[in-house]
């Protein structure tokens, strides 16, 4: 008897230890599941974060690219605008009257000593022009104005209508463009 009580208080013992051992590990187990549910929502956060900055890194590249289109659209309009205001001015002044073109071909040859000079025009003012310079150079294929000449060549005034158009609108594109756009 004294056997089986050994190995009653054996088997006592090693249950005890059995379910300690169980308890333990239950514990770790509950443990490691814990600090992997700890891990995996920091990483699920941190990810999500990461998402976040990346939906919003491209949502301000796409409305920026879309701004930029805008802008590029509305530059284009004003751009055509501007030409066609410049066409409409050369129509203008291609068809003024005759009174009007001979004043505007006369105030332009103004500052020029014409019998030092050579003086070219369309065909259309060549009698006009003919009356005004003794040296009638030719005629160009301009709409209108004049292009003075010295006799030898050297220094050339281009005053034709399109030359001048296109420099008024160079040097006066800011104030073209706020008064057309504000």
């Amino acid at each position: 008897m004294a056997l089986d009580a050994v190995i009653e208080s054996v088997l006592a013992t090693s249950k005890d230890r059995v379910a300690q051992v169980e308890s333990e590990g239950d514990l770790e187990v509950a443990r490691i599941l814990n600090e992997a549910r700890e891990r995996a929502a920091e990483i699920k956060s941190r990810k999500e974060a990461e998402v976040g900055h990346a939906v919003e890194a491209i949502e301000r590249r796409e409305i920026s690219s879309a701004n930029l289109e805008v802008k590029r659209a509305e530059l284009n309009v004003h751009k055509d605008l501007l030409e066609k205001a410049r066409t409409m001015l050369l129509e203008k002044i291609a068809n003024l009257s005759k009174k009007d073109n001979e004043a505007m071909l006369k105030k332009l040859l103004e500052p020029y000593e014409l019998k030092d000079m050579k003086v070219y025009s369309n065909k259309r003012d060549e009698a006009f022009i003919t009356s005004l310079a003794p040296n009638y150079g030719g005629n160009l294929d301009i709409t209108g104005g004049v292009v003075v000449e010295s006799k030898d060549g050297a220094l050339r005034y281009d005053l034709s209508y399109e030359t001048l158009a296109r420099e008024v609108f160079s040097n006066h594109m800011k104030e073209v463009s706020k008064i057309l756009f504000g």
